[in-house]
């Protein structure tokens, strides 16, 4: 886990150093009313949006199935290219509900309806600084948070429960000098799975839900994309 976020943040900060250099050498031989280029002030934003939460499988394949998501996003500018961010999304999906004891063919017991809550923040950069390209500004984002179902632990002794998270992605906004202002975002938010003891125990057909001991937990990362409309509040 260690070494996909110390390359993610290598990629991510190189993406973000060729695009400021070619954003500032785009400038140049421009004249103030024909450039593309439009300062901007990084202020309050409240974003409500809807989109796609593309949970991944998981070890047991007990995770919530891929589902729509709705989220609110809070945006405040610290300063720079920097902004400051809240998060809250929503996803309401199912799970496939599983009786370790069971043999095989008749281990799935039910696919339960279940909310995952995402609950994060972090600091977003934007790519082009505090101007917009041809109304569109582009930029990176990192973060971290808790993320929960809400849900007590079921029959086969699995419980998702209450856990941390942590996200990288990315966001273009579309600011225009009149109209609405619309935001576009690709979230990969990352947690971990954890298993109960029963999930080893091999029933009596000799199959088990899983087998190497040794991997009782796993992490996973599950893709968010999103779009709303942006409103810009205490201006």
């Amino acid at each position: 886990m260690r070494v996909i976020r110390s390359t993610t943040a290598a990629a991510l900060a190189a993406v973000a150093s060729l695009f400021t250099s070619s954003a500032a050498q785009a400038q140049v031989g421009h004249m103030p009313d024909r450039s593309p280029y439009e300062d901007v002030k990084i202020g309050q934003t409240l974003t409500v949006m809807g989109g796609w939460l593309a949970v991944q499988r998981d070890l047991a394949d007990v995770a919530p199935t891929a589902s729509w998501l709705a989220a609110l996003r809070y945006d405040i500018g610290v300063g720079g290219p920097a902004s400051l961010f809240a998060r809250y999304v929503v996803s309401p999906s199912e799970r496939r509900l599983l009786a370790p004891g069971n043999p095989l063919a008749t281990r799935v017991i039910g696919t339960p309806g279940v909310a995952t809550h995402i609950l994060d923040g972090g600091l977003d950069m934007s790519l082009t600084g505090r101007k917009t390209w041809h109304h569109l500004m582009p930029s990176i984002n990192v973060g971290a948070g808790i993320v929960s179902d809400f849900a007590k632990a079921d029959t086969g002794a699995y419980k998702f429960g209450t856990k941390f998270s942590f996200n990288y992605g990315v966001s273009m906004r579309y600011l225009p000098r009149r109209g609405p202002q619309l935001r576009i975002d690709a979230t990969n938010n990352f947690w971990k799975y954890q298993y109960p003891d029963r999930y080893f125990v091999k029933a009596s057909d000799t199959t088990s839900i899983l087998t190497d001991t040794r991997k009782r937990e796993g992490w996973r990362g599950n893709w968010g994309l999103s779009a709303g409309v942006i409103f810009p509040i205490f201006r």
